[in-house]
Order: C-alpha cells, then structure tokens, then sequence
C-alpha cells in the first residue's frame, strides 16, 4: 500500500526543513518552496538518499495559482493526509510609517496564504487527516514594530479555528503551533544582534527555540493520538509567558 502524502508549504528552510524530514519517515513528501530552488533541491535530495519520496514544486503561496500547484503535487504522491503551513515573513514598521504596499504584502504572504491553504485543505485532505498552521507568539504579544505580521497571524488562528469546526464531520483536526523566536536563518538575517539575546532570554528555558524544537510540536499535533484535539492553539516558545 503506497504511502500517504504530506505537503509542507514553505517546506525547504528553517522549521519547513524540519517539519519535511521529520515528515518523510511516514510520508511522501511535497516540499513547496518560493525562490530558493538550490536549498529545496539539497533537501529533496538528502531526504530521498535516505530512502523517501520526496517532490519539490516551486510556488508563490501568496497566489491562489501557487497555493493550487502544491496541492496538484503533493496528491499526484498519494492520499493527501498531512498539510503544514509553514509560509511566513515579516519586517519592522512603525505603525506611523505603514503604507498601503507594506500593509497589503504582508496580509498577502501571511493571511490571505493561509486563507487559500485553509479553503484547499478542506476540499482536498482525506478524512482523518491533519491540518497544522503555523502562527507566531506575534499574535499573541503583539511586538513593537510588528503590526501587520500580528495582525494576520492573529488572523490565521482565527481562520484555523473556523476550519476546525467546519471539517471535523469528516475527522479532519485543525489545529495551530505558535512558536517564538526560533534560530533560522531568516530570523538570523532580520533580527539585530541585540534583540536575539533579549529574545533568548525571554522564555523560561533561556534560549532560542531551534526548528527540531517546532517540528516535535507539529509531529505531536500529526500524531494518532491527536484525534481529539482540534481547533487549538499550541504555544511553543520555551515558556515566554
């Protein structure tokens, strides 16, 4: 019997990376990038020398074209049974310096990208199957300079919530993680060096979080054993609050 299929959007860097690999064990695997095809190819093929089936499919999850073309591949790989959302990205606005490009880009690549996972997820996830979104502690602590990557994770959790409740007649569970700061090179890249040791230790276990960390979150949520568990918010930020 051929393996079931995951699908991980924003699935070949940082917690996407992890979240694949870890996925791979059980799955055959759909790894959605957007630009970088050279890193998304070395994942593709460090997982199938381990002996996966692994594709890669190059989309903008912004789109509605993108967000379709993952799905495609993903289920020309088997039943469709795990979709993580892993698209994500922010900057640092003052809410007095927003403009509407900065406003409509980041709804875009962080809201209206879940919306139109969320709305494929439902019409394309075999029953039984597992829904994880993921969401930031953004949404929760609302940071200075991040109105917008707040906002719309915010409304990610809200619309993850709704899809719970819509899909669960056929034992589809929805659910979030929300991590913090996490040690990837996109944050890495956007973060000063000042505030990455605030953020270590703001959380109880006094570090960042590492992308294993989120990806042992998201397996948990996947596992059988979550059946029951829908339409939750999962904090996974080494006890920030």
């Amino acid at each position: 019997m051929p393996a079931p299929s995951a699908l991980v959007l924003g699935g070949s860097g940082g917690i996407g990376a992890a979240v694949s690999r870890r996925l791979a064990d059980e799955h055959a695997v759909a790894i959605g990038y957007h630009r970088d095809r050279e890193r998304a190819e070395a994942l593709r093929t460090e997982l199938a020398e381990a002996g996966a089936t692994v594709e890669t499919v190059q989309a903008d999850a912004a789109t509605e074209d993108g967000v379709l073309a993952s799905f495609d591949a993903a289920q020309k790989l088997g039943e469709l049974s795990v979709v993580v959302n892993c698209v994500g990205g922010w900057d640092y606005p003052k809410i007095a310096e927003l403009t509407a490009v900065d406003i409509d880009a980041s709804l875009a690549l962080n809201l209206r990208s879940a919306l139109l996972v969320l709305r494929e997820s439902a019409r394309r996830v075999a029953d039984g199957g597992r829904v994880v979104m993921l969401s930031s502690a953004a949404a929760d602590v609302a940071p200075a300079r991040q109105s917008t990557y707040a906002a719309a994770k915010a409304g990610l959790e809200a619309a993850s919530r709704v899809a719970a409740k819509e899909l669960a007649g056929r034992g589809v569970t929805v659910n979030v993680i929300r991590p913090g700061a996490t040690d990837t090179p996109y944050f890495r890249n956007v973060t000063s060096p000042r505030a990455i040791e605030a953020m270590a230790a703001a959380n109880a276990m006094r570090r960042l979080g590492t992308p294993e960390d989120i990806a042992g979150a998201v397996m948990l949520l996947c596992a059988d054993d979550a059946a029951w568990v829908t339409g939750a918010v999962l904090d996974a930020t080494g006890g920030l609050r």
